[in-house]
C-alpha cells in the first residue's frame, strides 16, 4: 500500500513540472516602452578640465594702493558640471589665471548650458608703474598702474632694549599740509588743497592727519618734562631726524609731557604757522609710562602759514609752467572800445626752482594793449604750489579781435614758458565789439544730461561698439568712448553747483556749494536763476546720495576719472550741455 502510494506522489510531481513550460523565458519577455529622463551621469572617476570662459573684465577699484579685480564669465555644459578651482600666477608681467571645473558623478544631469561668473583679486600691491597682462583659459586683457603701487610705510617703532625696566616715548613732527590756491586775500574765490578743512575763524586750515606723503620736519627740538603738561623745565630733550622722528629712551616709570615750544629758538624752523596735532594750537602731550613701557606716536603737527622754500642750486634747478586755468576773460570775451580789461591766469609751478617775488610777469609779444611791460609775484611760489597773477589791459577803440602774449622771467630777468620752453606764452584774447543788450539779472542757467556709457566684451572676447583703446601702447585697455549715442540715461543723480573754480584735487569744499538738484528720468538737471560768473558743476560718486547708484564705476566724460566742469557763465546764457558719462564696472 505504501508502495503505491510513492508511486502516485511521483507521477503527481511530474505532471505539474510539464505545465510549467508553457510560460516565457524571463530573456524573451517583450520589452516596455518608456518616458524619456536626463541622463544619469557616469559612475566612473569624476572629469576635471578647464572652464570655457567667454570674456573677461578687468575692474581697477578706486583706493590706494590700487585693487584689481577679473571678472570671467562664461557657460558650464551641463547641470553635473561646477567651478572646481581657481589659481593664478603671475610671470613677468603676466598673470595667468586657470578655471577648472568639475562634473560630478552618479547625479542626474540637465543637458542645457549653465553661465558662470567667477571674480578674482589679482596680488598688485608692490607692483612698479605699468602695463600687465591678463590671460584667464586662454581669453586676454590687460591693465595700466600709473604710479607704483606700494603704499608709504608708517614710521617703524623702536625695538625696547633688553632691559625691560627701561621706557621709550617715540613720535613723529611733521608738516601737516594745506595749499589754497587764488589771490592772496581773495578767501572768498580761495580753492584749498586735499588736506584742507575751514578754521573756525573762516579761511582754511590743515585737517590734523598725518596723510600719506606729508613730510617730517627735521631738526625741531622736542622736549620731555616729569609731571603732566603744563611742565616746569625739561628733563631731557631730542632733535627731529631727517624723517622729522623723535626719540627718549631708558626712562623710568612714572608721569611724563612731551612738547614742542615753537617759539624757542632752536625751532625758528617752524615759523610762522600754527600747530594742528594733538590740537590746534597745543603742542604738548601727557603720558604715563609703566615699567618697560613703549610709547608711540605721539606726533604733532604743524601747518606752516606759507610752505617753505626748498634750498635749491639756482644755477642747476629748472623753471616750467602749468596752465591752470583763466580766472578770468576767457577767449573771445566781449568788451566794449575802450573798456577795461582785468585778465587773471591761474599757473601751477612744476619746476624745481621756487618762483621768489625777484620773478615776475612780462609782456612777450602781440598786441600792445597798454599793459605794464613787468609785474613782480606778489609772493613766493614753490614747486607744486598754485599762484593767481594778472594784468590790467585797456580795449583798443576800434573793433577786432586782440591777443597779448604773456611768459614769466627769473630773477636775472630770462623767460620761460609753459613746459620751460620760452616760446609757450599764456596769452588774453578777447573781442572789441559793440554792447549787446543787457540781459535781465539771475536769468542763466546751467543743465545737462548723465548717461551710462556703455562698453563690454562680446562672447568673442572683441570690445563692443562704444568702447575705445585708452592705452598708451595700444594694449587693448578699452573705456566707454565718452560719446552720447543712444545710451541709456541715469536717473536720481545728485548733482552740486558750486561757486567758483573747479578745486585741483575734485573735491569741492561744502562752503562753496550753491544748490544741489536730482536728475529726472530721462537723466536731465538743470540749474536756473544764475548770474553772470564761475561755477563749478560736480557729482560725487562716493556721496551717500549717489554711492549706491554709480559704485562700482568711472567717469569716461568729460574725462576719464573726471566727475566735474567749470563754467563761466555769462550774464543770460543757457549752458545746457554739461554732461557726465559714467561707466559702470
Amino acid at each position: 500500500m505504501k508502495r503505491n502510494l510513492l508511486v502516485l506522489l511521483l507521477l503527481l510531481i511530474t505532471g505539474l513540472m510539464a505545465c510549467g513550460g508553457d510560460e516565457p523565458d524571463e530573456a524573451e519577455s517583450t520589452p516596455t516602452t518608456a518616458a524619456s529622463t536626463p541622463t544619469l551621469a557616469s559612475t566612473d572617476t569624476p572629469l576635471a578640465q578647464e572652464a570655457a570662459v567667454d570674456s573677461i573684465e578687468i575692474l581697477i577699484l578706486e583706493s590706494f594702493p590700487v585693487q584689481v579685480n577679473v571678472r570671467a564669465r562664461g557657460d558650464l555644459p551641463d547641470g553635473c558640471t561646477s567651478i572646481d578651482s581657481v589659481d593664478t600666477n603671475r610671470s613677468g608681467t603676466t598673470f595667468n589665471i586657470i578655471i577648472t571645473t568639475i562634473r560630478q558623478t552618479g547625479e542626474l544631469c540637465t543637458e542645457a548650458l549653465v553661465p558662470f561668473e567667477e571674480n578674482i583679486a589679482l596680488d598688485v600691491v608692490g607692483l612698479g608703474a605699468g602695463t600687465y597682462a591678463v590671460n584667464v583659459n586662454g581669453i586676454t586683457g590687460s591693465f595700466t598702474l600709473q604710479v607704483d603701487n606700494v603704499a608709504q610705510a608708517e614710521p617703524t617703532a623702536t625695538t625696547p632694549p633688553a632691559d625691560t625696566n627701561q621706557g621709550i616715548v617715540n613720535g613723529r613732527v611733521w608738516h601737516d599740509l594745506c595749499a589754497v590756491a587764488g589771490a592772496v586775500g581773495d578767501t572768498e574765490n580761495a580753492v584749498p588743497s586735499a588736506g584742507c578743512i575751514a578754521a573756525t575763524g573762516g579761511g582754511f586750515q590743515a585737517n590734523s592727519l598725518l596723510d600719506d606723503g606729508e613730510p617730517g620736519i627735521a631738526g625741531a627740538l622736542v622736549q620731555l618734562s616729569e609731571g603732566e603738561c603744563p611742565a616746569e623745565a625739561p628733563i631731557a630733550t631730542a632733535t627731529t631726524d631727517q624723517d622729522g622722528d623723535y626719540v627718549f629712551t631708558d626712562l623710568a616709570a612714572g608721569t611724563y609731557c612731551v612738547s614742542v615750544d615753537a617759539l624757542a629758538v632752536e625751532n625758528e624752523l617752524l615759523l610762522p604757522g600754527s600747530w594742528t596735532f594733538p590740537a590746534t594750537d597745543v603742542a604738548s602731550t601727557t603720558i604715563t609710562l609703566e615699567s618697560g613701557d613703549l610709547v608711540t606716536g605721539i606726533n604733532f603737527g604743524w601747518d606752516y602759514q606759507f610752505l617753505p622754500v626748498p634750498e635749491v642750486d639756482a644755477a642747476t634747478c629748472t623753471n616750467s609752467i602749468a596752465f591752470v586755468q583763466d580766472i578770468t576773460v576767457p577767449d573771445d570775451t566781449v568788451f566794449a572800445p575802450g573798456g577795461e580789461v582785468e585778465k587773471i591766469w591761474q599757473l601751477r609751478n612744476i619746476g624745481s626752482c621756487p618762483w621768489t617775488t625777484d620773478y615776475s610777469l612780462i609782456y612777450a609779444g602781440g598786441d600792445d594793449l597798454g599793459g605794464p611791460l613787468s609785474t613782480p609775484l606778489p609772493n613766493t611760489v614753490v614747486p607744486g604750489q598754485t599762484i593767481d597773477i594778472g594784468v590790467t589791459l585797456t580795449a583798443p577803440e576800434e573793433l577786432g579781435t586782440y591777443r597779448s602774449d604773456f611768459l614769466l622771467a627769473d630773477a636775472a630777468g630770462t623767460p620761460f614758458g609753459v613746459d620751460g620752453p620760452a616760446d609757450q606764452v599764456i596769452w588774453v584774447q578777447f573781442v572789441v565789439g559793440l554792447p549787446e543788450a543787457t540781459p535781465e539779472p539771475n536769468s542763466a542757467s546751467i543743465g545737462g544730461v548723465v548717461w551710462e556709457d556703455i562698453c563690454f566684451f562680446t562672447t568673442s572676447g572683441d570690445p563692443s561698439a562704444g568702447c575705445v583703446d585708452i592705452s598708451s601702447d595700444g594694449t587693448g585697455f578699452y573705456r566707454g568712448d565718452g560719446e552720447l549715442i543712444n545710451e541709456p540715461r541715469l536717473a536720481g543723480i545728485t548733482v552740486k553747483l558750486a561757486a567758483g573754480a573747479c578745486p585741483a584735487d575734485a573735491i569741492v569744499p561744502a562752503n562753496t556749494v550753491l544748490a544741489t538738484t536730482i536728475t529726472d528720468e530721462s537723466g536731465l538737471y538743470l540749474f536756473e536763476g544764475l548770474d553772470a560768473g564761475l561755477y563749478c558743476v560736480a557729482i560725487e560718486p562716493f556721496s551717500s546720495e549717489n554711492v549706491d547708484l554709480l559704485i562700482p564705476g568711472d567717469w569716461t566724460w568729460p574725462g576719464y576719472g573726471v566727475g566735474l566742469q567749470g563754467i563761466n557763465l555769462a550774464a543770460g546764457e543757457e549752458r545746457t550741455e554739461v554732461d557726465f558719462g559714467w561707466e559702470f564696472q
